[in-house]
């Protein structure tokens, strides 16, 4: 359900596109009303990890996670 396949994105990267300055783990938890204890926290971060490696987020530095931006056309 990411963007490279056209359909709607998901809540994840949802909720990160909403925060202009990107968004932890544990704030994407809160933001998706999740529980904030580490068994959700590092479970959010492992997906969000996944969706660093199919390019759909980015990792500006550790823990901190933003949408990737489109590559200008030329």
């Amino acid at each position: 359900m990411g963007s490279r396949t056209g359909r709607r994105p998901g809540r994840r990267s949802a909720a990160i596109e909403k925060a202009e300055e990107g968004l932890r783990a544990e704030d994407v938890c809160q933001a998706l009303g999740l529980r904030t204890e580490p068994r959700h926290t590092e479970s959010t971060r492992a997906k969000l990890k996944r969706l660093v490696n199919r390019g759909i987020l980015t990792e500006p530095e550790p823990g901190l996670f933003t949408l990737a931006r489109p590559a200008p056309v030329t």
